[in-house]
């Protein structure tokens, strides 16, 4: 069982790509009565279907703005997995995930991080020069300095490096990447800014890098290194076990919500919005009638999870596609469900090309 706690919509952050971005107008809060509900339904949830695990993961906005609502909210997590122990599995285990992009940290939530044995997702997009390219303040300021100091605890702890890739990052994307794993981290994936304005030499620039970054991961397994490169190794995954990505990586399923600051469920945390005609809502926290209790989709999520895109017929790389098999992909570059981007297709024909020549070297 996943729940994703949207629990503030505030950002100390401008970021120029961020997917979510009526965030900078909005300054809603999760409510101590909206946690309470998601949390005791994800645990009666883990009950209901013998879950082996609950992951709970704080998400944003920026979640350690609020660092006391994380606290409450461990503390609430793990008083009813113990009043709950003996109606969950054997094995059961419960852990927590955040999504951070590192400035708010402190010594003091670093410990707690690491005392509760939190896996953290940190936005980093290389090094100094290379990140506050768009990650920058509210007064537009760089951001990066706030997280360099801690950035040997967030190594520590293994953390999930997550890089933003936009048209300015391009030229030297292969360095930035090399450069973080040069700092200790093991586990990295690039992801671009599907925004709309990549053009044919865009793509002419990314190709090299890309085939940069796929050598550099080839090296270090010919090496035994123990490094993770999401963006070289999962599409080689997908083909060489024929693993569809809906089934490998897709949040979509009845086993996994999102919950927004005023309640409102989504089947994925990119559709998570307070917006009161946001689409694809699940149901809402506080209503036992809604699909979210019965464990239901939306009926246009079950029939994209469900069916194959026409325009997508007889591409040999469609189950490993963004644009065919990711729903959040296809909604916050098309606004729907339905759409298919064709700069998201260009992009995946170049990465997936690449993958398969390496993926016949190993």
């Amino acid at each position: 069982m996943k729940l994703q706690l949207s629990i503030t919509e505030q950002c100390n952050l401008r970021c120029s790509y961020c997917y979510y971005k009526d965030t900078h107008g909005r300054t809603s809060i999760m409510s101590d009565e909206v946690m309470e509900s998601a949390v005791r339904l994800a645990v009666n949830k883990s009950v209901e279907r013998k879950h082996p695990f609950l992951n709970i993961t704080f998400f944003g906005g920026e979640p350690l703005l609020r660092f006391d609502f994380v606290k409450k909210t461990v503390k609430l997590a793990k008083s009813l997995v113990k009043e709950n122990r003996r109606a969950l599995p054997k094995a059961f285990k419960l852990r927590f995930s955040v999504n951070t992009n590192g400035t708010c940290l402190t010594e003091e939530i670093v410990r707690f991080l690491k005392r509760e044995k939190f896996e953290v997702f940190l936005s980093l997009d290389g090094p100094e020069r290379k990140h506050d390219i768009s990650r920058r303040t509210v007064d537009g300021k760089g951001s990066f300095r706030s997280i360099a100091p801690f950035i040997p605890d967030l190594v520590e702890m293994n953390a999930v490096v997550l890089m933003v890739v936009t048209q300015r990052h391009v030229k030297g994307l292969a360095r930035s990447v090399e450069w973080v794993f040069a700092q200790g981290f093991k586990k990295v994936s690039t992801f671009p800014d599907f925004n709309g304005s990549w053009k044919s030499e865009d793509f002419d620039a990314l190709l090299p890098e890309y085939e940069k970054m796929a050598r550099f991961w080839y090296r270090a397994q010919k090496k035994g290194a123990d490094i993770y490169l999401g963006t070289i190794e999962d599409k080689m995954a997908m083909g060489i076990l024929g693993i569809r990505q809906k089934r490998m990586s897709c949040f979509m399923n009845p086993g996994s919500f999102s919950v927004a600051t005023n309640g409102n469920a989504f089947p994925c945390s990119r559709f998570i919005s307070s917006r009161s005609d946001a689409p694809y809502v699940t149901g809402n926290v506080f209503d036992e009638n809604s699909g979210i209790y019965r464990g239901e989709l939306p009926k246009s999520v079950r029939q994209f999870m469900e069916s194959d895109r026409k325009e997508c017929r007889g591409c040999a790389i469609r189950y490993r596609c963004l644009a065919h098999e990711c729903g959040c992909t296809s909604f916050y570059t098309t606004g729907s469900l339905k759409g298919v981007s064709p700069e998201v297709c260009t992009h995946e024909r170049l990465l997936c090309a690449i993958c398969d020549e390496y993926a016949e070297k190993i």
